[in-house]
């Protein structure tokens, strides 16, 4: 009677304990970065990226925002902002369907934005206690708006049917260090835009890690004085919840 009382005791006790301490609904990265020279340049830099991700059923919801602010002798050379949401939901355990958004605004890209609307199928490549590959395929459609149109171009506004094609790796190296590469293309009559982000995550202590990531992105086409390709290698201070 007595072992019966303990292990009824004991069973309450950790109900109780979970019921006390839920699952997180969401998961995901803030990650914060800085640098500053001074001397015969004076330049800084600052980044910051939010990263969420939930999942309820079968549904599973995305959230990416970043921002980059750059400054040389005190005039602003960079500045970026983008913002994503992606709604996926299982159709199997492999299988999935797809709804996405974004807006990217470069200031020093000849674009007032670049906005994408797109949806889809998704595969699960892989996926097990190490190794997560997603590949997702659809149409949608890009709106992008020139700083400075010319004379052809109205009201400098363009939009265009695309194919969405994606990728991303995630791979758990060690107990306490991560890589994952995002690759994402959006190909149109006017313009082909090609993404690559590479990163490895390491853990400090706590939810406290360090980040190193190399991003590239292509515009197949670009206002005058503009350049093809973008390259970023940043070194960020990351907090995971």
């Amino acid at each position: 009677m007595r072992n019966a009382l303990l292990l009824s005791s004991a069973l309450l006790a950790a109900n109780f304990a979970q019921a006390a301490d839920p699952a997180p609904l969401w998961k995901g990265d803030i990650e914060f970065g800085f640098y500053q020279t001074e001397g015969n340049t004076d330049e800084s830099s600052l980044l910051g990226k939010f990263a969420g991700k939930r999942s309820s059923g079968l549904w599973t919801y995305d959230i990416v925002a970043d921002g980059k602010n750059s400054e040389t002798e005190g005039v602003r050379s960079a500045e970026r902002y983008f913002l994503s949401n992606r709604l996926a939901y299982d159709v199997s355990e492999f299988n999935y369907t797809f709804g996405y958004v974004s807006v990217d605004k470069d200031r020093f890209s000849g674009y007032r934005y670049q906005g994408t609307v797109s949806g889809g199928y998704g595969r699960r490549i892989l996926k097990n206690d190490t190794v997560t590959w997603d590949a997702e395929f659809g149409p949608g459609l890009r709106v992008s708006e020139l700083e400075n149109p010319g004379p052809d171009d109205e009201d400098g506004k363009v939009e265009e049917a695309i194919i969405r094609l994606s990728t991303e790796l995630v791979a758990q190296v060690s107990d306490n260090a991560s890589f994952s590469q995002l690759i994402s293309s959006e190909a149109g009559d006017e313009n082909t835009v090609t993404k690559s982000v590479s990163a490895l995550k390491t853990k400090i202590v706590g939810g406290f890690g360090l980040k190193i990531s190399y991003t590239i992105e292509y515009n197949e086409t670009v206002p005058n004085d503009t350049v093809h390709m973008d390259r970023q290698t940043a070194v960020t201070l990351v907090y995971s919840f």
